[in-house]
């Protein structure tokens, strides 16, 4: 009887230790599922929830290019200008799995991608895909993005009560076309250009979650959930907001992941946050914000303008970010039975949200070790790139999601996800501990042992997808 209440009780905390690794995800209740909605007042470019104030007609000549803000706020526009917000519409990876999916769905998911890709285009009607000849046309405002602009008309969120799922997603973000008044974070502000507005949610992760948390229009999946998961977070218990760290340098950005303190605690600490917020300003604030909006990408930027300094920052920008997320912790042991084992803990010490984020089922971080005795003899490897530059997913501790479609086959296309079957990634200040056990064959006194975690914006499988054979 006692052997098997062990017996009972293993299995239970085994259950327990890896239940929620194979949740599934089953979705929430849409009030309007579905992607053949025809447009309203609330829903003027469905699937997406983008919207203008007053249901107004936009038009190009209710945007500034980006190079018109600069002449007063240069250094926002050096930091925008490198950004992925820069590069949201021409990123190549974005617009082959965006042809992928227009084609899967005969164009349906159109507005619901191109909403946040291309903000001003679907708004004026200025970008378009031509079935017959798969290829986008685009206006040259519509091109550059999550623009200056974009940002800075944002009115309001759209209610939840008129959301898809009772909260914050898809595009809610309502855009004034009507008005030159220009919205953003600082009360005291004012410009002979424009008109300037206080804007209490340009001070809150509200105004980002609209494009990172996105919802499966048809069955309520979580595509993307990088707001949901900073809202339960203990940076969101502590206030601590998006623009708190990917609107400040690297450096105030570690200082408030390891402190859970507000930016301005670091104010006059050789921070240098305070400044004006224009050329033209008389008046200097205590927190300016960096327009850089630097995330884990140190690929895409980099690669477009190889030449083009500015990108090459942000590409760095990305790496030490990156670099400061995680901590390892690693224990080597000697058993019993004379076998070794380490422990490799792995923290997200450095992110307000799950690592890794956003499109989980592409984007992986993984545990690579080697193990090797004083002759320089293999005891142990996990996490090694094979000739195709992929690793053995069965064989490798993945920090990542596994969707599936409608017919239960994996997926890493966002439309086609019918369910998330596991899910690894590390919830803020949460940690993942793996141990691995191997012999010393022959009895070497000298053991080294050599753990990374390694992190890519997609696998080789996935670009060859998108991009090409050794692409």
């Amino acid at each position: 009887m006692r052997k098997n209440l062990l017996k009972l009780l293993s299995i239970t905390l085994l259950l327990l230790a890896f239940g929620n690794a194979n949740a599934i995800n089953v979705g929430v209740n849409l009030k309007a599922a579905g992607y053949d909605i025809k447009p309203t007042p609330e829903r003027q470019f469905p699937p997406s929830m983008l919207r203008t104030k007053n249901n107004s007609h936009a038009t190009l000549d209710s945007f500034e290019n980006p190079e018109t803000c600069a002449g007063c706020h240069p250094k926002q526009y050096e930091g925008w200008r490198g950004s992925m917000h820069s590069n949201s519409w021409n990123d190549p990876i974005f617009q082959a799995e965006f042809k992928k999916g227009l084609n899967a769905t005969d164009g349906k998911i159109f507005n619901l991608c191109a909403g946040c890709h291309s903000p001003i285009g679907v708004l004026t009607g200025t970008v378009s895909w031509d079935k017959k000849t798969n290829e986008f046309s685009v206006s040259e405002k519509a091109a550059r993005g999550v623009t200056c602009d974009v940002c800075h008309s944002i009115s309001g969120a759209v209610p939840l009560a008129d959301t898809v799922s009772s909260e914050h997603g898809n595009g809610s973000h309502i855009i004034d076309v009507d008005t030159h008044i220009k919205y953003g974070p600082l009360k005291n502000s004012k410009s002979p250009y424009h008109e300037t507005q206080y804007s209490e949610l340009h001070t809150k992760a509200n105004l980002c979650a609209s494009c990172h948390n996105i919802i499966h229009p048809e069955n309520g999946i979580g595509v993307e959930r990088t707001y949901d998961e900073w809202r339960t977070s203990a940076y969101a218990q502590n206030e601590i907001v998006c623009q708190d760290c990917h609107m400040n340098s690297v450096e105030v950005a570690i200082q408030i992941a390891k402190t859970l303190k507000r930016p301005e605690t670091f104010v006059n600490q050789k921070a240098r946050l305070d400044g004006k917020a224009s050329t033209l300003g008389t008046e200097s604030h205590s927190i300016v914000h960096l327009h850089e909006f630097v995330g884990g990408n140190a690929i895409i930027s980099a690669i477009m303008e190889p030449k083009n300094l500015r990108k090459r920052q942000h590409a760095d920008i990305a790496r030490k970010r990156l670099q400061h997320a995680t901590e390892l912790k690693v224990d080597l042991n000697q058993r019993s039975d004379d076998l070794f084992e380490i422990d490799v803990d792995v923290h997200n010490v450095g992110a307000g949200h799950n690592l890794p984020t956003s499109l989980t089922q592409v984007r992986h971080i993984w545990i690579e070790a080697t193990i090797t005795d004083d002759e320089g003899n293999v005891l142990f490897e996990t996490g090694k790139l094979d000739s195709h530059h992929d690793f053995d997913e069965e064989k490798t501790i993945v920090f990542k999601t596994w969707a599936v479609d409608k017919q239960g086959n994996d997926t890493h296309d966002p439309w086609a996800i019918a369910a998330i079957v596991r899910d690894t990634t590390i919830p803020p200040k949460g940690h993942s501990k793996h141990n691995f056990v191997f012999a010393n064959k022959h009895n070497s006194k000298k053991l080294n042992v050599d753990v990374k975690l390694n992190y890519r914006s997609a696998s080789q499988h996935v670009a060859e997808d998108l991009l090409g054979h050794d692409a």
